[in-house]
């Protein structure tokens, strides 16, 4: 009995063994690399390219997550993983082609948007099987039927979410995504109110996804069905924080306001492009 229990123990040490292998659901390697290289809105793209060893070593913990751990995370604790997934992956295909220097005339020399097939081509591989960034956002992450996730996914663009410093995770969720939702909707280069214009500016996200806001908005099941506009508008006057709002008159109502989509800014979110620029004048 006692050589049973020594040969027990002996295989939990084992290098593949599930007491080493657990994945982390606190993503505390990501949380390590986001606090080293983001800083405010931006991404210190050229000191991650240099040591990108702890990023691959997070990819490969989501790699070698068991189908059996996947199966047993809780709803929050898949959506974090995924929204991780997704942003970790991104910053992955930045590094692999860092600078990005390309020649489309349609976007920014430096926009990942200059990488062929960004979105369908490249796949991370989680519990084993292979995910395009096309796929986790619009088959997984949309899926949730959460709206906010769109002002967390960073797509590497500064007309886009900004990086967080943290991993997300399932414990604080909640108040994460509702952080992430304060900062892009405080955000003038998101949202922008012109009184006398009666105008309201809006990210490209609006135009994107008008109809994964349209629950949110409390209008959905209008008759007849409300338009784009008018989801955009309700969404954001129920959700807008409140010193955003200030900037409406107290006789204005935001859904009388005509909607104005801002181009996007697919310019590449790195802050060490921002230094050499700042270094050139």
């Amino acid at each position: 009995m006692k050589s049973r229990l020594i040969l027990a123990f002996c295989l939990t040490l084992l290098p593949g063994s599930a007491a080493l292998a657990a994945f982390d659901n606190q993503h505390k390697l990501w949380t390590h690399e986001l606090k080293q290289y983001v800083d405010g809105d931006l991404i210190h793209y050229a000191r991650w390219h240099k040591k990108p060893a702890t990023l691959e070593k997070y990819l490969k913990e989501l790699a070698d997550m068991t189908p059996e751990e996947y199966d047993d995370m809780t709803h929050d604790q898949r959506k974090a993983l995924w929204m991780n997934a997704y942003n970790a992956f991104t910053v992955k295909v930045v590094l692999d082609h860092y600078p990005i220097e390309g020649k489309s005339s349609y976007y920014p020399k430096d926009s990942l948007r200059q990488i062929p097939d960004v979105w369908e081509k490249y796949q991370v591989v989680v519990a084993g099987k292979s995910y395009t960034l096309d796929a986790i956002e619009h088959d997984i992450l949309r899926a949730f039927r959460y709206p906010e996730v769109h002002f967390a996914v960073v797509p590497a663009a500064k007309g886009c979410a900004a990086p967080r410093k943290r991993a997300f995770v399932s414990t604080t969720w909640e108040i994460d995504i509702a952080a992430c939702k304060e900062k892009f909707l405080t955000d003038k280069n998101n949202i922008s109110i012109d009184p006398k214009r009666k105008t309201i500016t809006v990210s490209q996200i609006f135009k994107w996804f008008p109809l994964d806001f349209a629950k949110a908005s409390g209008i959905a099941a209008k008759i007849p069905p409300p338009t784009d506009d008018q989801i955009v508008l309700a969404y954001l006057a129920k959700n807008l924080p409140a010193s955003v709002k200030n900037d409406i008159p107290s006789t204005d109502k935001l859904t009388d306001y005509t909607v104005v989509y801002k181009p996007n800014d697919w310019s590449l979110n790195d802050a060490d492009a921002i230094k050499k620029t700042d270094s050139i004048k």
